[in-house]
């Protein structure tokens, strides 16, 4: 198992094999953003689509992910442990 693997088994992101695995880059993108329109912009979403996809990821995980705080959005602890294994896993 490489360390990217184990980074991912470690992180959860293991549940994902029962899930759409399309939901990885839209997960990776709103993370990065911290925008669900500009993550939606940037991956080709519309954003409802974008919002669902949000849910359920927040589902998966059992967490927020992106909380909204004043005129922006901020990553929750969980979400913050997600981004270096997705860029790892997607690159």
């Amino acid at each position: 198992m490489s360390e990217a693997e184990a980074d991912l088994a470690r992180s959860g992101l293991d549940r994902l094999a029962s899930v759409n695995l399309n939901l990885l880059v839209p997960l990776l993108a709103v993370l990065e953003e911290r925008s669900v329109t500009r993550a939606a912009e940037r991956v080709g979403l519309t954003q409802s689509a974008m919002s669902h996809a949000v849910g359920r990821m927040r589902r998966l995980f059992d967490d927020d992910l992106l909380v909204r705080q004043g005129n922006g959005a901020t990553l929750t602890p969980r979400a913050l442990e997600l981004i270096a294994p997705l860029r790892a896993v997607l690159q």
